[in-house]
């Protein structure tokens, strides 16, 4: 608070003492009194605690100018108090004005003028300010790179390349020396990224909270990333010029990135949506291990990479930026654009996570070609030359993050082919994007389930802490026994032990990393109250992780401190008793101790991993029934394998230094050189060991995520064959069904033409089928049959309908071996015909909607007396049919049709057969000298697997085709299909040949 005081002077006292007695302004001479000017002082105390950082990416901008402001009630930029550390106290300023608002400006100003000169990022794009520990509102940070006239760069992580140099660079360990911006290479650019940062109010409990920086004077620490995305929210905040807070922040998130990307790749970013600042500011070429590699992340860092592979980054986003602004980027060059390279950017992150250099090779040139259609062939030569070193460094990029703890080489795998997914189609149409209920219902499921993983990763940490606090205090009890020099060599080599687990735990930036999630499920989980409160529960759990995993910042923060002291303390421990040589010693021969150690356990990961691997590959080969088991424990024994391999290296390069140092404390050509020269030579071997191991171990992880595609497709084919065995056995396919429908046919045409001979009306028994008695009333237009030693059925009843013959009729019929049919018709004769009538003139357009329904329609208007000469041009049969053989059934509906104008006829079966979603579309086409059948048997049971069996021919050349099933979200050919004698033989892909008898699929005659 500004602390408000007038200060007089002794003159300015005398004088308005005078004033106040004699209450005149002017002397006796006449001249004219002045009173003084009142000086205004004005004071505050502020401490510069309030941390804001992040980094700015697109790729890595180093050296970029950066600004900071804050946006005043009307929007504009104005500048604000900060500081490039935290303030370990409070300072004071004062200001002296003739007014007290120009004395408080005053102090304000005094704060500004103690703002840094310059602030610019550092190698990674990193930057931290500390505003004033009462400070709240939006900060607006701009950073800025220059092709010309400063040190600043950009880092080209799109992995078909920035474009070309001016001059190119001279050949180093990042250049190659060619005209070419490639993948991992600086170059010289005009960018200006930005981001608007909401700094919330202070709690009023946080007096004791610290920030993620591992700085014990910061109280609160924001993550504000400078990223493409954040600037486009913040040019939309800022150009529509009303107030910034928190909600509006996330709406406008919210709504550049579902126009962006879509609603459903939106969910994948749950954790983010809420404020875009707070993940995604991963360089491809180099990422750090400071934010892991979750799924929304990826798909940040990958769009963020296409855009920079296009041919203006600012043309770009000022393109995207429009379309958002209109509300139909979708429909832009732009978003065409921009498919095309994320989808790109999309399918060479895949092969690196999941594949061999040649496979990434391969990628990229497909990358290549598919954003450069107009490239010439000089053009393809020269980077398909160039592939195989960009695809060394995506991969050892790749490796490198896995290293740094962004993920494991496991999840990258499947995280990558999660991606691709999403990222196949961006953008959201008309209704697509405007945002409703079910959206944010599907989000509150996304981040509940992101939440409870977080909460079991925070358990973990929590565990680690305090087995680490544990250790701290057993070292510090030690250091009260240090008496001698033995006890004093004790504690220096526990203490180095110390930084070297604290060093492999890496503690500070995984609970750093969760902290910052949790941030950002409690940004999106207050997106969700603001729409409905029912999402409270979520935002609860939300703030009490962040709540747990900020104390779990401040004890290691006080971890890390008091493991600071303990090495100082160690190294005055050294030099009183002296014992430099001995200490090095000491602690040379225990880090190689546990390079040992974790040699050891790296080689018993080893041989489980190819072990599992090899039974694995066995399964597959064989088809075993768990090989989907076998696959997956081989891809986790790879994964551990790999993830021993990287605690090994890191113990080893632990060893390396300790020997080193050790060498470098010893006296020459004493023993404790040659001792230290060993050392580092066992080290160095165990090195390069390791370095094979690594290689060993991300080609046993390729080989078993490669076996699990195949293992995929081995049981896939297994439930295909299941699924054609269950053909069989179906009524409706099996010439036992077939033959009955065909015998209850020629029956019932076997009496109509009987009767055909007689009146108007009747009842009596066939003669050409004597179990039948009939009853028929062609006035009325009705019919009956009935076998009374069998008790099937068959009925009629019909009206005409201008131009149609419309029919109502029913039947129940028994075949051979237990087989009954079964035309459902309505409970009335009368209701079943007015249902029929309203189908055929449209009234009732779904079919499933009637029962059993057949319809002639005519060359013109029938009658009873005009019928005989009219001519049928079209009949149709919609048919509600049950089907039961005693072994399998059907329920559903059957359809066909006859179309003489074309000679076409078609066949349509739909229902239900068991519990198998059953469908059978044919078609006859009798216009030629012989009939050509097409056949489609489509088969969808619990297993969501699509299966259509496809036969087309002739009866004189064959019927052939093939079997398909849904796998991986396309039809794909599981084996041919051929018609053979009494069935059908399919071939399939694994070279199994099935043969299906007493299986009638197409007989034109039937």
């Amino acid at each position: 608070m500004l602390k408000r005081t007038i200060k007089f002077t002794p003159i300015a006292a005398s004088v308005a003492l005078t004033l106040g007695l004699t209450a005149c302004g002017s002397d006796n001479d006449g001249n004219v009194y002045v009173p003084p000017v009142e000086s205004v002082t004005s004071s505050d105390d502020a401490q510069f605690n309030v941390e804001v950082t992040g980094k700015a990416v697109k790729g890595a901008m180093k050296g970029a100018v950066v600004s900071v402001m804050t946006l005043n009630a009307t929007g504009e930029s104005v500048p604000v108090a900060f500081r490039l550390e935290a303030s370990a106290e409070a300072e004071t300023f004062t200001g002296e004005a003739t007014s007290q608002d120009a004395a408080d400006a005053a102090v304000e100003a005094s704060k500004l003028a103690g703002n840094p000169d310059a602030l610019i990022t550092n190698d990674s794009g990193r930057y931290s300010i500390y505003l004033e520990d009462n400070f709240s509102g939006p900060v607006y940070i701009t950073v800025t790179t220059s092709e010309e006239g400063d040190d600043s760069f950009l880092r080209c992580d799109a992995y078909v390349g920035c474009g070309t140099y001016d001059t190119a660079p001279e050949e180093d360990n990042v250049n190659d020396g060619d005209m070419n911006i490639e993948f991992g290479e600086w170059y010289k650019a005009d960018l200006e990224l930005s981001v608007v940062k909401y700094v919330a109010p202070v709690k009023a409990d946080s007096s004791e909270a610290s920030g993620a920086a591992g700085d014990a004077n910061v109280a609160r620490s924001f993550r504000a990333n400078v990223t493409f995305l954040t600037t486009l929210v913040a040019q939309a905040l800022l150009e529509a010029e009303g107030d910034i807070d928190a909600d509006s922040i996330a709406a406008t998130s919210l709504n550049t990135i579902v126009q962006i990307m879509g609603p459903d790749a939106v969910i994948l970013l749950s954790a983010l949506i809420g404020d875009l600042s707070n993940g995604g500011a991963v360089d491809l070429s180099e990422v750090d291990g400071e934010e892991s590699l979750s799924q929304g992340v990826l798909m940040i860092a990958q769009l963020s990479s296409s855009i920079q592979g296009l041919p203006s980054i600012t043309d770009a986003m000022a393109s995207i930026k429009a379309g958002i602004a209109s509300g139909t980027l979708s429909t832009t060059d732009i978003a065409k654009t921009l498919q095309i390279a994320v989808s790109s950017t999309a399918s060479v992150f895949t092969a690196i996570a999941t594949g061999d250099e040649v496979a990434i090779k391969n990628a990229l040139e497909a990358a290549f070609l598919a954003n450069n259609p107009d490239a010439t062939a000089e053009e393809i030569a020269e980077f398909a030359q160039n592939s195989a070193g960009i695809a060394s460094k995506a991969k050892a990029a790749k490796d490198q993050a896995v290293k740094n703890g962004a993920a494991t080489d496991e999840e990258l795998a499947k995280l990558a082919i999660v991606v691709q997914a999403a990222l196949e189609e961006l953008g959201c149409t008309e209704d697509e994007c405007v945002i409703e209920g079910d959206f944010f219902a599907e989000l509150a499921v996304e981040l509940s389930a992101q939440i409870d993983a977080s909460s079991v990763e925070l358990t973990s940490l929590q565990a680690s802490v305090e087995s680490a606090e544990a250790t701290l205090v057993d070292v510090e009890e030690l250091a009260s026994t240090v008496t001698d020099l033995e006890t004093a060599i004790e504690f220096v080599a526990a203490v180095a032990a110390l930084e070297n687990e604290a060093e492999a735990s890496n503690l500070a930036a995984s609970i750093d990393t969760l902290h910052v999630k949790a941030q950002g499920y409690v940004n999106t989980a207050t997106l969700l109250v603001s729409q409905n409160s029912d999402y409270q529960s979520i935002l609860s759990t939300a703030a009490t992780l962040e709540e747990l995993a900020l104390i779990e910042v401040n004890k290691v923060e006080t971890y890390d401190s008091a493991l600071a002291q303990l090495v100082i303390d160690a190294e005055s421990i050294i030099t009183e008793y002296e014992i430099e040589v001995e200490a090095a010693k000491e602690i040379a021969l225990n880090t190689a101790d546990i390079a040992d150690e974790k040699k050891t356990a790296a080689n018993t990961s080893e041989a489980a991993s190819t072990s599992a691997l090899a039974a694995a590959q066995s399964a597959v080969n064989s088809a075993a029934m768990d090989v989907e088991i076998k696959v997956e424990a081989a891809i986790n024994a790879a994964s551990e394998f790999s993830a021993a391999v990287n605690v090994l290296e890191l113990a080893v390069q632990q060893s390396i230094k300790a020997a080193q140092d050790y060498l470098d404390a010893s006296v020459a050509e004493s023993d404790e050189e040659l001792e230290a020269e060993t050392l580092l030579e066992q080290a160095e071997i165990m090195a390069s060991e390791a370095a094979v191991q690594a290689e060993l171990a991300n080609e046993q992880l390729l080989t078993a995520l490669n076996l699990q595609e195949e293992a995929q497709l081995v049981v896939a084919t297994a439930s295909v064959k299941v699924t054609s065995e269950s053909l069989s056995a179906m009524t409706v396919l099996t010439n036992t069904g077939g033959q009955s429908v065909i015998d209850a046919a020629d029956i019932l045409v076997d009496v109509i033409d009987e009767l055909g001979g007689m009146g108007n009306s009747g009842d009596g028994s066939s003669t050409r089928q004597p179990d039948w008695s009939y009853n028929y009333d062609l006035d009325a237009l009705t019919l009956a049959l009935e076998n009374e030693s069998t008790g099937e059925m068959i009925s009629a009843s019909a009206s005409y309908q201008g131009d149609k013959l419309v029919v109502a009729w029913g039947a129940t019929l028994m075949g051979d071996e237990g087989v009954s049919i079964k035309l459902v018709t309505g409970e009335s004769r009368t209701a079943a015909l007015e249902e029929c009538e309203q189908f055929a003139a449209g009234t009732i357009t779904d079919p499933t909607q009637i029962d059993s329904c057949l319809i002639f329609t005519f060359d013109g208007e029938v009658d009873a007396d005009t019928v005989d000469d009219a001519e049928i041009v079209n009949t149709e049969t919609w048919n509600h049919v049950e089907i039961m053989d005693g072994e399998s059934g059907f329920v559903g509906m059957l359809n066909l049709t006859a179309d003489d104008a074309t000679d076409m006829g078609t066949v349509t079966l739909e229902g239900m057969s068991g519990d198998l979603d059953f469908k059978v579309m044919g078609m006859v086409d009798s216009s030629g000298d012989e009939d050509e059948s097409t056949l489609e048997v489509m088969v969808k049971g619990d297993t969501a697997m699509g299966y259509t069996l496809s036969l087309t021919g002739m009866e004189s050349t064959g019927y052939t085709g093939d079997v398909k099933a849904m796998y991986n979200g396309e039809m794909m050919s599981f084996g041919s299909a051929n018609k053979v004698t009494n069935g059908v033989s399919i071939t399939y892909i694994d070279g199994d040949v099935v043969s299906y008898t007493d299986v009638d699929l197409i007989d034109s005659s039937k």
